[in-house]
């Protein structure tokens, strides 16, 4: 390969990243309602036009901040990514930008289990009946936080074992007056004990490493009540493989393991779930259900 070549591709790249940038910014200035010099507003506009005519008609305020924090969380772990190769797998982030917008992007995901509860009838009558919620890897707390806003009759109990998440999940949940509905304990999801307590349980898939998902399953199981749910979280299948090496990628630099809906179904069936069944929402989510039999 030529160095032209080379550098034609990191230009071709470079576009991309600029327009993810330049979309990104016309977000925040959309949220903050920041004024900004005629020439670049026009600029920033001209850039989202082009990426699609109309793209931001017709999106929620809500919709925006949710795609927003995607894409700052996004661009956080790729300078990370470009800044620190070196560094083992693992979820060690202490900034706090990567970490309260990687929260915030995970408000999509009680969003996306209500749109499923739209189309399965005991899942709703379970989420409108008094439960709790179990948030397994809750980080700073915005997932328990909406939640708690969507689902009025449920309470949480948010678990994770990274302190700086914490840290800032309860200031979160105070912030945001919900303290006495959302329990937040520093607890290795292995050493999880209930039994028969949860009404639903949600697992961040691409978190979890091979060597421990059939032991936290099992914990998992016993601790979700009978007739209560359980929700596995996967990024979805990229639309390429570029796309999709770039997905494993980012989950092997956080820890986890690349799962695939068929693997997940095999374990969740293979511990007595039934209904199970893949769901996807929405790039960039998909789920695997599964319900505890009565």
């Amino acid at each position: 390969m030529s160095p032209e070549t080379l550098l034609s591709i990191s230009q071709r790249l470079n576009a991309s990243v600029e327009a993810l940038a330049a979309l990104g910014a016309e977000l925040r200035l959309r949220r903050d309602e920041t004024k900004v010099e005629t020439r670049v507003r026009d600029g920033l506009r001209e850039v989202v036009a082009g990426l699609q005519p109309g793209l931001l008609d017709s999106v929620s305020a809500e919709q925006e901040a949710i795609c927003l924090a995607f894409i700052q969380a996004f661009f956080r772990q790729a300078l990370d990514l470009l800044e620190n190769p070196e560094r083992a797998p693992g979820w060690t982030y202490e900034d706090p930008i990567v970490l309260q917008t990687m929260g915030q992007a995970s408000r999509r995901v009680v969003q996306a289990i209500d749109e499923l509860a739209s189309r399965r009838s005991r899942l709703r009558e379970t989420l409108e009946r008094p439960g709790v919620l179990l948030d397994i890897g809750t980080g700073v707390g915005w997932l328990a936080i909406e939640a708690a806003r969507t689902w009025p009759a449920f309470d949480i109990v948010g678990i994770d074992i990274w302190e700086p998440a914490l840290a800032l999940a309860r200031k979160n949940c105070a912030d945001n007056g919900l303290s006495h509905r959302i329990a937040l304990r520093r607890q290795d999801v292995r050493q999880l004990d209930e039994r028969n307590t949860f009404s639903l349980a949600w697992l961040p898939g691409p978190f979890l490493p091979r060597e421990i998902v059939d032991s936290v399953l099992e914990r998992v199981r016993d601790a979700v009540r009978p007739g209560g749910w359980i929700i596995f979280g996967l990024y979805a299948p990229a639309p390429d493989p570029l796309g999709e090496a770039l997905k494993n990628l980012r989950i092997v630099r956080g820890g986890g393991h690349p799962w695939s809906a068929e693997e997940v179904e095999t374990r969740l069936s293979g511990l007595g779930f039934e209904h199970i069944e893949a769901f996807a929402p929405g790039p960039p989510i998909l789920f695997v259900v599964g319900q505890r039999p009565d």
